[in-house]
């Protein structure tokens, strides 16, 4: 069997971004009662169900197969048709404290991998990875901070409803409520986020090199697009100062994308940095800020002329 789907968040510090005192919630169940089975083979029974076995608050490893195999200190076993755990110690384990329950780790890895189910279920668009040079968010992270976020806190309202129902659904709220529809996810579907892949007829700009003594940089942008996406290179041919009331000898080229590859075909040869609306190609302009560019400098302008999740209205009608 082989797993072709994703989770969103890891299971440290986004859920506990979420819920700091998280692990509070890490319900464990005394294990009591404790009589010789065999030899240095204790039982407890009518433990209930127990996948992890805790001695002094330290994990005691994964569960022997069978009773047999239990032959050696710290070994345990559970045994679910009979609902009976074994455990091999040379003292009473009366003497300490003996919790059970499910493994915290793993119970919150299963969680979170159930909640990306659910996400996956509620989007009706694809949920991509940032992969690849310069697509990874500021964080690093290979998701939108928003995905990230939804998952952890749906994670973080199922382990803790069992014993905070109403914490629970407040927190679910933040993600998804049918009510208001202004959780973070029910705002993606309506169209008021999007994700980093999605055509939003939208513009980024983004620093690719620039000289350390440069202090002038894009700071606007304009037009629509005559394409459907593309990335452009806007590079300083001839470095300068660019300031108002002198005639400016900055100059930039353009390249845009081709049947190649992006950033390839010159879109606009030396054109001269004005410090106001400059073409840079595809119906697009930008404004550079006054200050120092150096040649060489180099922008990234991805320009996007399309509407992959338009802005849907919901109302809901009670009788």
């Amino acid at each position: 069997m082989s797993t072709i789907e994703t989770y969103y968040c890891n299971t440290t510090t986004d859920m506990l971004a979420c819920v700091p005192d998280l692990e509070g919630y890490d319900a464990k169940k005394i294990v009591t009662n404790w009589s010789v089975h065999s030899g240095s083979v204790y039982r407890s029974d009518s433990a209930g169900y127990i996948s992890m076995l805790y001695q002094g608050g330290k994990e005691l490893g994964a569960a022997q197969s069978a009773l047999v195999d239990v032959t050696t200190t710290d070994e345990w076993y559970f045994d679910s048709s009979a609902d009976v755990v074994y455990f091999y110690s040379a003292t009473d384990p009366n003497e300490s404290s003996m919790e059970g329950g499910e493994d915290w780790a793993g119970l919150k890895l299963r969680t979170v991998q159930e909640q990306a189910e659910r996400i996956r279920s509620y989007v009706p668009f694809p949920i991509l990875p940032r992969k690849g040079v310069n697509t990874e968010s500021a964080s690093s992270r290979e998701y939108d901070w928003l995905i990230i976020n939804a998952n952890s806190t749906l994670s973080c309202a199922e382990l803790i409803r069992p014993y905070d129902s109403d914490r629970a659904i407040e927190l679910e709220k933040r993600i998804i409520d049918p009510e208001t529809g202004l959780g973070t996810l029910d705002l993606l579907k309506a169209g008021q986020y999007h994700l980093w892949n999605q055509g939003e007829s939208q513009d980024s700009v983004r620093v690719v090199s620039v000289n350390g003594s440069s202090t002038s940089s894009i700071v606007d942008t304009k037009g629509t697009p005559t394409v459907s996406w593309d990335i452009l290179k806007i590079i300083i041919d001839s470095g300068g100062s660019l300031s108002a009331g002198s005639a400016s000898s900055v100059t930039y080229s353009t390249y845009g994308k081709n049947s190649t590859g992006i950033k390839i075909s010159q879109l606009v040869s030396s054109g001269t940095v004005t410090g106001g609306w400059d073409y840079v190609g595809h119906g697009c302009y930008c404004r550079f800020s006054a200050g120092v560019l150096t040649t060489s400098d180099e922008f990234e302008y991805e320009i996007s002329g399309m509407r992959d999740n338009p802005s849907i209205k919901t109302a809901q009608l009670w009788r």
